[in-house]
């Protein structure tokens, strides 16, 4: 293998081993970071999350994260050496948060679809939107670590 074919293969590992990461972060039911959250799902920067956001982020992501492209988020999509582990560890994250059948993979249909509790707990007016101002709600109701 060449230095240059090494290093473009240990980027995309690296990138798809943090957006594991990221996205079993975000599939939690509790906001640690609103601004965090914004910044990664606010698309069009206007400083308010669409549902239609959340679906384009949690989209680009499942596509990111099926490294064999087979439809699927599996042990199969597991990066070799280093970031195995890492993978691991986000990988029972995402399964808990996004396989609603059990069967130890996710689907895109799973992961799109899925609840999202901190969306919808925010969305006090439920219009398919968090605003500024329902952001800045989530973040007061938030623990304070």
């Amino acid at each position: 293998m060449t230095k240059l074919a090494y290093k473009r293969r240990f980027a995309i590992l690296l990138s798809a081993s943090t957006a594991i990461a990221l996205i079993a972060e975000s599939a939690s039911a509790q906001v640690a970071d609103p601004d965090e959250m914004i910044a990664r799902a606010d698309a069009n920067g206007d400083g308010d999350i669409s549902w239609e956001e959340v679906t384009v982020l949690r989209t680009d992501s499942f596509e990111k994260l099926d490294r064999n492209d087979d439809g699927v988020i599996s042990l199969d999509d597991r990066p070799p050496g280093l970031l195995a582990g890492r993978f691991d560890e986000a990988f029972e994250r995402v399964l808990a948060s996004f396989d609603g059948d059990r069967d130890g993979q996710v689907t895109q249909t799973e992961m799109v679809g899925a609840p999202a509790p901190a969306f919808e707990q925010g969305d006090v007016n439920e219009d398919g939107v968090l605003t500024a101002d329902e952001m800045a709600a989530l973040r007061a109701a938030a623990p304070q670590n």
